[in-house]
């Protein structure tokens, strides 16, 4: 392959690590605009610290640096400099190149930055350029040199995707004119070269003129008239012209094409203005081939065709010398560098080794520092760097996007130790910031390819490509290349934003207990073309269902839900509902695969994006896997895609996204998702992967050139899914009477279960292991059938009986459980599922574990349990009647006890945990019951209760018992005075004070949106401090209120009383309410 390492790379590389020779603090950046001579007086190096100029050493490269991992790329690359009298010269390129050769002209435009910086530096023996006698042959009279001039507008980036740019659209009947006054003293042929481009549906031309006179033009095939159709036809010139008087000065384009959206487009044109021998002067001057020069002993004359080996040439000994490209000058015009500014190019000095490189803009550099604080904390070694601080190590100054590739390149090749790299802060197509918008702080790769909507893309894979000789990364299968490392990156546009994102990371990796529930994958499918989608997702199901059974697989079909339309419309609310209660609930993982865009999933708006202002607080947040278009479309300075409002949305969310940048096909969705659920979950020698690896896995194994290249990682590279490290280890199931092995679970049977806490990779047994355990058994999946909505109804199979969920005590390591088969089983034999799941109260450690019983028949000889369950309710807290509440939304918990245990198995149709309020539909409580105590006879629920009205409400409580004993509760509760919106009670502590106050209110609106506003006054009515909250399904109690005195949006107070005001205000009715008092500052 062509990475492939080779000797004198590998070389090169051992001598990088040896100090450079001089002070690193001694460097001073500098720009150029054009290519040519600069020069650095005696004086100016002394002003800048330098003993005189035979120590001036400049480092630089000629335009952007090149894509491949080169070994000479990770060390400053001198210049040679030539010192005449009181003055250093050196030869300088611009930001753009160009070469010249027999196969024509290859133009360069330098993508990131409009000028070109350049290092002068300290140094021992700095490289000088030789000099070179000439010889007294005679010279070709027919030698033909050029000088060059090139015209580029960046005005247009026809897709927002893509490194090319082009010129405002010239319409048909318009023109785009350029001035250049440009004359030649030969009349030889000049070189008209360059490129165009046109827009229409059908076929078009371009015309290129001076004046009136047809220079050449240009044919073009029309459009694709389709969404995903190529946008522009290409076309390169390559003229030789003859002007009028050897006189150019203007080009003329013209596009000629039918319909009002049709247009032509330059993206950029070189003029070659050809010279002789005998007519040369002060310039730049080349050939196709290497030719002879006649030298003109008034002027300085180079051979600069190779940049870092330029040759000077005395024409004292003879007047003719060989060479490509010159430049000739007199030292005395020669201009002298300014704007000089001390850098400091000094990562190569750092001996650090991180597993985890967080590449971050300056404005975001305290979030970074933080992140990398809490990083270290847990383990994992850390290393902050600045964009600027690369630019200036590796890239000369220049905000070249190859540098940070470089110095991660660097690190990567001295010790192979670093893993992740996690990129904080956004990038976008606009390098130069053309188009306004949103900033570019950390740039991202873009394609080349910019002109089809399905193989352009952007990709911080670029970042991962750092082996010697990677990095050219040619957008065709052939140009595949693996990534080395993982790269995330959080697009963040400001520090509110990526400091919200550190904390969502951070949240998530020291709050180690998580539900039961977050121990679920979720499979979010779309239900449009025949089910392909749900087809997708079923194949993906399964191979979790199969592989990593102590996961439960949820299933979240669009067709599974009724649709309500609306004309052309349908939405499907029910969906919507469902994924909400899914993301406050918690799950591991959400996997959507269908249609989207970069608001929303599905036609039927499931998600949209001002859907997230609107869910509650999410205590658990998921990784989100979304297998659709343009999601993740983050590299945008003007769209804000759904991914980004994910990430940065405080307190819900998501915690990080794979997810797409651009239109995608689903057969290389599917193929990309298939490797992520194999590698998800898959450990590397006993641990988990962080995100970064199974992103780097997922990519590498599904390789197909462009076409998988814009899925990106959003998100901490570093961090690991929420996964217990521990296992549980399931021992024994044995029958609670006969204490016999229980190969078969069978209804109304009593097992015991004992399982002990290991350390998967080494099978150690974890005795110092105490806390809790939750069990949950299922039974047999059930098959289950789409609506047939859009396509044909669909039969997929779910683990949809509960048998059996409770809590217990585990200790030293070991836990023992009892559960009482319910007679409502499907009898039939086959596997059902055993979950455990068990946290240590002191440590945080968990441990997770799973078995596949056989489960199916009836055991023999029944308990004779004839009476139904105990029901004890307690509603807001309260045990006893009468229940008199002021809001409509209630909490109820009911204890229910019966020596055979609660059936929650739902397979006989009625016999279901349930609560009803009034006359509504009943509510299934099934799945929310939970044994308590390690003791399946007794255990709890609690519930909110929404939909209560004013006045008197019934509520009926029904449960049955495992062997089909029944029992109800009827209760009845008055809500009163629920039609205002009420401050029930409120706190202020401390108070007196004299730093803090913080406030608590409770309210009649629990679950509602409402908005809270606090204002503290002075005694004369000044308002010292104002703030504003959005409660989303707010809880009754509301603690999130503090005054801090000397936080900056306070005035800050005297020692003295001040008053408070609170005020409540409901988004349904807008009513409201609220409260004041005085606050003591002492």
């Amino acid at each position: 392959m062509r990475w492939n390492v080779t000797v004198w790379g590998i070389g090169l590389f051992l001598s990088l690590f040896a100090r450079l020779s001089f002070a690193q603090s001694n460097f001073f950046q500098f720009k150029t605009i054009n290519q040519g001579v600069y020069r650095i007086s005696a004086e100016q190096a002394a002003k800048l610290g330098f003993a005189n100029l035979s120590e001036v050493s400049v480092y630089g490269f000629p335009g952007m640096l090149p894509q491949q991992v080169q070994a000479d790329q990770m060390d400053l690359q001198e210049i040679p400099a030539l010192q005449s009298g009181s003055n250093l010269y050196f030869f300088l390129s611009g930001p753009n190149t160009l070469t010249f050769s027999p196969n024509g002209l290859s133009y360069s435009h330098h993508l990131f930055s409009d000028s070109l910086s350049f290092l002068i530096g300290k140094k021992t023996n700095p490289l000088r350029i030789p000099q070179k006698s000439a010889n007294s042959q005679a010279s070709n009279p027919n030698q033909v040199w050029y000088r060059f001039t090139t015209f580029k507008e960046e005005k247009t980036n026809i897709l927002n995707s893509g490194r090319n740019w082009f010129s405002a659209p010239i319409r048909q009947g318009q023109s785009l004119n350029v001035n250049l006054a440009l004359r030649s003293e030969a009349s030889l042929p000049w070189i008209l070269h360059g490129k165009l481009m046109a827009q229409s549906f059908s076929n078009s031309t371009m015309r290129i003129l001076t004046g009136n006179e047809l220079l050449g033009e240009l044919a073009f095939n029309s459009i694709p008239n389709s969404t995903f159709g190529t946008k522009g036809r290409e076309a390169i010139f390559d003229l030789r012209i003859n002007p009028n008087g050897n006189l150019l000065s203007q080009i003329r384009f013209t596009f000629q094409g039918s319909g009002s959206e049709s247009a032509g487009y330059l993206d950029y044109f070189v003029v070659g203005v050809p010279f002789s021998n005998s007519n040369l002067t002060e310039g730049i001057f080349e050939a196709e081939n290497p030719g002879t020069i006649t030298l003109d002993p008034r002027f300085q004359t180079w051979e600069v065709s190779d940049f870092f080996n330029p040759t000077a040439f005395n024409p004292s000994s003879g007047r003719i010398a060989l060479g490509k490209k010159w430049v000739i000058f007199s030292p005395t015009k020669v201009t002298e560098i300014e704007k000089l500014k001390p850098v400091f190019p000094d990562l190569r000095d750092s001996d650090n080794s991180p597993e985890l490189l967080i590449i971050t803009s300056p404005l975001l550099l305290s979030s970074a520092t933080k992140l990398r604080t809490h990083k270290e904390r847990m383990g994992v070694k850390t290393s902050v760097v600045t964009t600027d601080q690369i630019y200036q190590s590796f890239g000369y100054g220049n905000p070249d996007l190859n540098a940070i590739r470089n110095f991660i390149a660097y690190q990567y090749q001295k010790d192979k130790k670093i893993e992740n790299v996690l990129l904080l802060g956004k990038g976008t197509f606009d390098y130069k910031r053309k188009l306004g918008g949103r900033p570019n702080l950390v740039p991202i790769y873009t394609s080349r390819e910019s002109l089809n909507p399905l193989t352009t893309f952007s990709s911080d894979d670029y970042y991962g490509l750092i082996d010697w000789g990677q990095g050219i990364w040619e957008e065709s299968r052939e140009g595949d290349e693996p990534m080395q490392i993982g790269v995330g990156r959080l697009p963040a546009i400001n520090f509110t934003e990526a400091n919200e994102m550190v904390e969502k990371i951070i949240r998530y990796e020291t709050n180690p207990i998580r539900s039961p529930k977050s121990s679920r994958v979720t499979f979010l499918a779309d239900d449009a073309d025949n089910n392909i989608h749900v087809r997708d997702a079923e194949a993906h199901a399964a191979y979790l269902t199969k592989n990593h059974p102590e996961f439960l697989v949820q299933k979240l079909y669009l067709d599974r839900f009724e649709q309500e339309r609306s004309g052309t419309r349908q939405s499907a609310p029910q969906a919507k509902a469902a994924l909400a209660k899914t993301l406050e609930e918690g799950t591991l993982i959400l996997n959507y695969i269908g249609h989207g865009n970069e608001t929303t999933l599905t036609a039927e708006e499931i998600f949209r994006v001002p859907d997230i202002a609107d869910w509650a607080r999410q205590k658990e947040l998921a990784l989100w896997v979304t297998a659709t278009c343009e999601f993740g479309r983050h590299d945008s300075p003007f769209v804000r895609s759904a991914a980004e409002e994910l990430l940065f949305a405080r307190e819900k969310g998501a915690v990080a996204l794979l997810t797409t940048g651009r239109p995608v096909f689903s057969s290389v969705n599917f193929a990309l998702n298939e490797v992520f659920i194999k590698e998800v979950f898959r450990k590397n020698e006993g641990q988990h992967q962080t995100f970064g690896a199974i992103f780097k896995n997922t990519k590498n194994q599904s390789l197909n050139g462009a076409l998988n290249r814009n899925f990106s990682l959003l998100g901490d590279p570093s961090l690991k899914l929420a996964i217990p490290d521990l296992e549980l280890k399931i021992t024994a199931i044995t029958d609670g009477k006969s204490g016999t092995p229980a190969d078969t679970l069978k209804a109304f049977q009593e097992i015991v279960l004992k399982a002990e806490v290991i350390d998967p990779l080494t099978q150690a047994f974890q005795s110092g292991f105490n806390g809790e355990y939750q069990i949950e058994v299922r039974d047999k999946p059930v098959t289950q059938q789409t609506l047939g909505d859009e396509s044909s109804p669909y039969e997929f199979e779910e683990e949809k009986v509960l048998i059996f969920k409770g809590q217990g005590k585990i200790e030293a390591g070991i836990l023992e459980a009892k559960f009482l088969i319910p007679r409502g089983i499907n009898p039939k034999f086959g596997n059902g599922n055993l979950r455990i799941r068990a946290w240590d109260t002191r440590t945080g450690l968990q441990a997770i574990g799973s078995k596949k019983p056989v489960i199916g028949g009836i055991q023999p000889n029944p308990n004779t349990d004839t009476t139904g369950p105990e029901i004890r309710p307690i509603l807001n807290g309260q045990e006893a009647g009468p229940f008199l509440f002021p809001a409509t939304r209630i909490e109820i918990e009911a204890l229910l006890v019966d020596q055979s245990g609660i059936n929650v198995s739902g397979f006989i149709p009625g016999q279901d945990l349930s609560i009803q309020v009034n006359d509504q539909s009943p509510i299934i409580l099934n799945e929310i019951y939970l044994a308590k105590n390690g003791d399946y006879r007794e255990g709890s629920f609690k519930v909110f209760l929404e939909g209560l009205l004013e006045g008197k409400n019934s509520i009926l409580i029904r449960a049955w018992d495992t062997v089909g004993n029944e029992n109800s509760l009827s209760l009845e509760v008055e809500i009163k005075g629920s039609n205002l919106m009420q401050i029930l009670d409120h706190k202020v502590y401390p108070n007196p004070t004299s730093v803090e106050s913080n406030f608590e209110i409770k309210h009649n609106r629990p679950g509602k949106n409402l908005n809270l506003t606090l204002e503290v006054y002075s005694l004369t009515g000044q308002i010292l401090f104002s703030e504003s909250f959005r409660l989303v399904g707010a809880e009754e109690n509301v603690h999130i209120l503090s005054w801090i005195f000397l936080q900056s949006r306070s005035k800050y107070p005297a020692k003295g009383t001040y008053i408070y005001k609170l005020a409540l205000q409901s988004e349904s009715d807008f009513s409201s309410d609220s409260v004041s008092g005085k606050i003591i500052i002492r």
